[in-house]
């Protein structure tokens, strides 16, 4: 239950207290099925973190925070990386923890780090101390203005979405995550495509742009009882 919140304009969140934690519930197993596929295909493409870059996680990735994840990366530099998982949305709306955020705004699950703070990336290249992460995607940036264009005209909640914490990764944490295949990183997703309406496909979706080897990869079932 989150019960009160301060807005820190010069940053990019909102600060928030929470008593619970919002998290996708973890669905366990999985470790064969995962052993056995890589005895098959290998998951790695060569290609380095950068910011702006995305990770898609392999399968059967056993953590609760990151299963079928896709994780824009809005920093990553020797001392430190982090981002947000745009696919994992919370049981609740922006309204049920800003009470003067407009109503009808999903929010999702950013990462474990700093869940009691309110992140948003959007496509809005005029708010006022936004970031770009990459051409044409930002980060954070002025709250009143976003909820005033979201309460002017609600088809701008297509071009931005709100997060409840972080993923953030220490020094060279990264890079060992990556050799140990639990992540690919990848360069040609959109901000358009990061932010679609359908983001319990994005996993898929993403992952099948990565060629032939990667599309065995997205048909894969997460149950392999439902293969």
């Amino acid at each position: 239950m989150i019960l009160a919140y301060s807005l820190a304009p010069t940053l990019h969140f909102v600060h928030l207290y929470v008593l619970d934690k919002i998290i996708p519930q973890n669905n366990s197993f999985q470790y064969f099925c995962s052993m056995k596929l890589h005895e098959t295909y290998d998951f790695v493409n060569g290609i380095p973190p950068a910011k702006g870059s995305v990770l898609l996680s392999e399968p059967f990735l056993q953590d609760p925070h990151f299963e079928r994840s896709v994780i824009v990366l809005c920093e990553h530099t020797k001392e430190e990386t982090f981002g947000f998982v745009l696919n994992h949305k919370a049981v609740v709306q922006l309204n049920d923890v800003i009470d003067i955020a407009p109503k009808g705004i999903p929010l999702f699950i950013g990462g474990p780090v700093a869940n009691n703070n309110l992140f948003y990336l959007h496509t809005l290249k005029d708010i006022e101390s936004s970031e770009e992460v990459l051409p044409g995607l930002y980060l954070g940036g002025d709250l009143t203005s976003i909820f005033d264009l979201l309460i002017s005209d609600p088809s701008f909640k297509s071009n931005i979405r709100f997060f409840i914490g972080y993923s953030g990764w220490s020094s060279g944490q990264l890079e060992q995550e990556i050799n140990e295949r639990a992540w690919i990183c990848v360069n040609n997703i959109s901000g358009k495509t990061m932010l679609s309406k359908n983001p319990s496909n994005l996993w898929r979706k993403c992952m099948s742009q990565q060629g032939k080897q990667f599309q065995t990869f997205a048909l894969f079932p997460k149950n392999i009882a439902d293969n």
